[in-house]
């Protein structure tokens, strides 16, 4: 005999699931379990999807710089670098293993934002902070590609929430912390100045702001930022502020004309990037004329301060960039946002009813689940278009050199120099995790000295449509005095799933080692 469940029982069951779920909102466990379930479910989409690809440029060197923890590096500030030479002191060097750090970070992100966000919502609107930022890209696909930006998503929520305690509280401990976890953010990345200059505009928007400039707070912050910053303040002036000149190079020098339409379309497609979660919230609250001024504009001077600390940061970029020469991008506003559902939650008249919050739940678990499942045709369809970083062919091209130097030399491959991307690739996927050198100079790695290319030996690899990499390489083999000196233009490809891609070339230097001075693979 066979019992049919009624249709509305059925239905009811997820709902009254979702809804025993929000609550725990309160007491925390929501957002625990919330943020576990974030980095299982897309941990596991990141792994099954660039399973036809290796890693992006930016995880591969930021591995590089890993290996070697400086107080800075010639493109950046060193968290990013610091943050994986921690994690890779525990975990196997693999893919899985970098996609695992950028989903924990950006988790940890969201449960900073938690901490901010109990300050001024309660029950389903604590969650709901989350899920709102969860229907961004930004956690789950912006912060796959963990670098310098991604570890903004963790700074400046924390840079923000120590803020608002030593604002309220004077104390010294937070007045430490804030000062500390300002200086991270700028060793996170440099934009973070814009955050930190929106601390004291805001300050001077609040009606308490004598009493907190005034105090103690705000002098032993700096105190405190300083000292935590002070060893990549003495590197940048011995190395001539290095990253400076990388970051203009890349961004700068565009005319005034371009700056200002790059800074109004950064400023709409960052509203873009948060198009969905302003939609729900028009849907789920309904808010009257008056609940969106009190959102925008409260009466209130501690939320009209959130209100500041999120528009202050995306609104100086967009208004110096002229007077900067930077061209801006709407993902900048990425590690910006956290403080948009907040905002938007947080008036009394904002009114979220149960039936509401379960559904917002809903979508997002649904929509986890939907991009989970199709995470295989994902990985099948990026084998098959392929991408401008050719990343398909990391693996099998660092195959293909291992096979070119081991038919030199039995001693492990230490150092890869050339073409930046696929060096740092080779240093990452090769079994020796030789160090790579950007281009055919060692001023960007210090820690390389000429005298082991000599004793070492080295590879140097170019694409072989890359006429000035070959130069280089060409130029390097004919200053060679050791002999033999070999040059091999090998063609490799990648299969997924039985699809072939096509060849791609590459044209690889092998100079060997001084014979009777490095270490053979294995040795201790």
């Amino acid at each position: 005999m066979s019992t049919t469940i009624p249709t509305s029982r059925r239905t009811a069951s997820p709902s009254r699931a979702i809804g025993a779920f929000l609550d725990h909102a309160d007491d925390g466990r929501a957002t625990a379990l919330l943020l576990a379930l974030f980095v299982v479910a897309w941990t596991a989409f990141q792994v099954i999807s660039y399973a036809s690809l290796d890693l992006h440029p930016d995880l591969v060197e930021v591995f590089a710089w890993s290996r070697h923890p400086s107080p800075g590096y010639y493109k950046h500030p060193p968290l990013g670098a610091l943050m994986a030479a921690g994690w890779f002191s525990i975990f196997p060097i693999a893919d899985w293993a970098f996609h695992l750090l950028a989903m924990v970070n950006a988790a940890l992100a969201l449960f900073i934002v938690d901490r901010i966000a109990r300050r001024s919502v309660s029950g389903d609107k604590r969650v709901l902070v989350l899920l709102f930022l969860l229907l961004t890209p930004f956690y789950q696909f912006h912060g796959q590609r963990f670098g310098s930006n991604q570890t903004l998503l963790a700074t400046w929520p924390l840079v923000v929430l120590c803020f608002l305690r030593a604002f309220e509280t004077r104390t010294v401990m937070w007045s430490i912390a804030a000062g500390a976890a300002c200086a991270l953010a700028m060793l996170g990345k440099y934009y973070s100045i814009y955050l930190i200059v929106s601390l004291p505009l805001a300050v001077l928007l609040h009606p308490a702001r004598w009493d907190y400039l005034k105090s103690r707070s705000p002098w032993i912050s700096v105190a405190a930022g300083l000292a935590v910053l002070s060893p990549h303040l003495w590197w940048l002036v011995a190395t001539g502020f290095q990253p400076f000149d990388y970051a203009y190079a890349v961004h700068g020098g565009a005319t005034l004309g371009a700056i200002l339409s790059k800074a109004v379309s950064y400023l709409a497609g960052g509203i873009g990037y948060v198009a969905v979660p302003l939609i729900v919230w028009l849907l789920v609250v309904r808010p009257s004329l008056a609940t969106i001024r009190k959102t925008f504009r409260p009466d209130e001077p501690d939320r009209r301060l959130l209100v500041n600390l999120l528009a202050l940061p995306l609104l100086i970029p967009a208004i110096t960039a002229p007077f900067v020469g930077v061209e801006l991008t709407p993902l900048w506003t990425m590690q910006a946002w956290f403080l948009l559902p907040i905002v938007l939650l947080a008036p009394p008249e904002a009114i979220v009813a149960r039936k509401d919050a379960v559904r917002v739940t809903a979508v997002v678990a649904v929509l986890t689940l939907v991009v989970l499942l199709a995470s295989p045709v994902i990985a099948l369809v990026r084998h098959l278009q392929g991408n401008k970083e050719g990343r398909a062919y990391y693996t099998p091209l660092t195959e293909a050199v291992d096979r070119e130097w081991r038919a030199v030399t039995a001693r492990k491959l230490s150092v890869v120099m050339g073409d930046a991307d696929l060096g740092a690739a080779i240093g990452f996927y090769h079994p020796d995790h030789p160090d790579s050198v950007p281009g055919f100079t060692l001023d960007p790695t210090p820690w390389i000295e000429p005298t082991r290319l000599v004793i070492d030996g080295f590879v140097a690899v170019c694409r072989i449509d890359d006429g000035f990499c070959r130069a280089g390489l060409t130029a390097i083999a004919g200053a060679e005095p050791r002999a033999p000196v070999v040059v091999r233009e090998v063609s490799v490809t990648r299969t997924f799933l039985g699809f072939t891609t096509p060849p791609a070339a590459y044209r690889v230097l092998i100079v060997p080692p001084r014979a009777g001075t490095t270490e053979e693979r294995g040795t201790p």
